[in-house]
């Protein structure tokens, strides 16, 4: 008899297949997916109707025969059932590919020709099952630990990274989806995690970026300083990479190195400045720091930071132009070093200390969009 993906009966029968104790059957998890990767469509700005469709059947293939008997085939055969009882090529192409990408080279399957019209429902199935699987076991309490990894959690947050870092070459989007909307879009699912769970979630993600990104021959100092973001809302796969595509042209300039060295003392100088205090003086505006900061240091310091903030700030904004971006933050170099040289932050009077704080912090957090800078140049060498 034909094997109909979308018949009913087919559909049930995912019910008596468990998918994991705590998180019920394969049929549960269509349902969950469904929603999943319509969320995900919304990130991703494309049509979630082809999306649903391919989300809601893609498992059914796992109660044929022939995946019961060939289980490698899984997905494969769900795409060939879809094509020949005559689904889109958006829906079957996403079944098809959708246990993929498994690889975390840039030329590892699946490729653009391959998905074809398919590949932006692809990405959002691809996106949502991984999504799934690994929220889902973190909150039932599963993690890797060591070399042990029974569910695959890793292969499966390295394919999520993949998709995203890859999303142009991929897919033909230039959507810029951070680590923590997906989260949030899974949470929506599977609730709110509690702490220990949110912030193991985080240090995973975080980990398997990197862990991509070294892969593929990025240096290990770079990797660390564009993935340094406190919050996953901010850790852009895609922005990560391009970041780390034009970083290495500024690495070994004087200017640069000046700057990261002394980057540590400008994250610590800033902290001596609450966050709330500094929101409300910068949202104020206060006294204006150009009348506060007298010294020909600090004004050469203000006028470099407020010159370079409208390029920084387009291109953290937009995802691109960042060699002209890291760019702006070299030229901060020069006058750092003479600010430090010439300057006392820490003084008596408590106007011109805020003052000189406010200055710090601006520069920090400017800096801090394109990278943790801090890291670059190694301990012993800074201190030579």
């Amino acid at each position: 008899s034909t094997f109909l993906l979308v018949d009913v009966r087919i559909i049930n029968k995912l019910k008596n297949l468990t998918f994991f104790n705590q998180l019920g059957t394969f049929y549960d998890k269509t349902q969950r997916l469904r929603k999943l990767a319509g969320l995900v469509s919304e990130q991703l700005n494309i049509n979630k109707e082809k999306t649903e469709i391919a989300a809601s059947i893609c498992k059914a293939d796992l109660v044929s025969d022939l995946v019961g008997e060939f289980p490698e085939l899984q997905g494969t055969m769900g795409g060939v059932y879809a094509r020949e009882q005559g689904e889109s090529e958006e829906v079957w192409k996403a079944i098809y590919y959708h246990y993929l990408p498994v690889g975390v080279e840039a030329d590892a399957p699946p490729t653009r020709h391959g998905l074809g019209v398919g590949a932006v429902t692809w990405a959002a199935v691809a996106l949502a099952d991984k999504l799934d699987t690994l929220v889902g076991l973190f909150q039932v309490g599963e993690k890797p630990t060591g070399s042990r990894d029974p569910f695959a959690m890793r292969r499966q947050a390295q394919g999520l990274v993949r998709v995203l870092v890859d999303l142009p070459e991929l897919v033909g989007l230039e959507v810029r989806v951070s680590l923590g909307q997906l989260l949030e879009i899974a949470h929506t699912v599977h609730g709110r995690p509690d702490i220990h769970t949110a912030d193991r979630e985080t240090a995973f993600l975080r980990e398997r970026t990197r862990y991509l990104l070294e892969e593929r021959g990025f240096d290990i100092r770079n990797v660390r300083s564009v993935t340094e973001q406190a919050s996953l809302d901010d850790l852009r796969p895609l922005d990560a990479r391009r970041k780390l595509e034009v970083l290495p042209e500024f690495t070994d300039t004087p200017d640069f190195r000046r700057l990261a060295t002394l980057f540590k003392r400008i994250k610590n100088i800033a902290k001596e400045l609450p966050d709330a205090e500094f929101a409300v003086a910068e949202r104020d505006g206060g006294v204006e720091l150009s009348v506060t900061l007298t010294e020909p240091a600090e004004q050469a310091l203000l006028v470099e930071v407020n010159r370079g903030r409208s390029v920084i700030d387009r291109a953290v904004a937009r995802g691109e132009g960042y060699r002209e971006a890291f760019a702006q933050a070299s030229a901060f170099g020069p006058a750092v070093d003479r600010f430090f040289t010439d300057v006392f932050v820490m003084v008596d009077d408590a106007k011109v200390r805020q003052a000189r704080l406010r200055l710090m912090k601006r520069l920090e957090r400017l800096i801090s969009q394109l990278a943790d800078i801090s890291d670059i140049v190694p301990e012993e060498e800074a201190l030579s």
